[in-house]
């Protein structure tokens, strides 16, 4: 199941945009309004979630590029999923960011759980172009 966002406008440098987002921090202003919880992992490097009527969702940091990639993996064996975030630059204070979810499920969780993830991962994106 992949779930790619339109590219959105970030009012930070590439170099800036990547800190914040490697900054697990920032996730919690990034999440929807109907966040249940949000607990930023022991070691300071991947999130859990908890969203709406989805069961909770984590995030552990497998790779980044500095200054344009930051990707996240599923922490469960059980579920493979990736979150890839690349920031391209724009200008010295606008950088473009553009999140794509891809996931390996089987058919039933893909139906259930399609619109949900795409709704969860637009809205980060839509509230990073808010400016988080």
């Amino acid at each position: 199941m992949k779930v790619n966002t339109k590219k959105v406008r970030f009012a930070k440098n590439q170099q800036d945009a990547f800190n914040f987002l490697l900054d697990m921090k920032n996730y919690e202003q990034l999440m929807p309004t109907d966040t249940k919880s949000f607990e930023i992992h022991e070691s300071g490097k991947g999130f859990t979630v908890g969203v709406g009527s989805l069961p909770k969702v984590g995030m552990r940091l497998k790779e980044t590029v500095e200054p344009s990639k930051i990707v996240f993996e599923s922490p469960a064996p059980a579920f493979e999923y990736t979150l890839t975030i690349n920031i391209e630059a724009v200008d010295d204070a606008t950088s473009e960011v553009e999140l794509d979810f891809d996931g390996n499920f089987n058919m039933m969780i893909e139906m259930m759980a399609k619109k949900p993830l795409t709704s969860f991962i637009e809205t980060i994106a839509d509230n990073i172009e808010k400016g988080a």
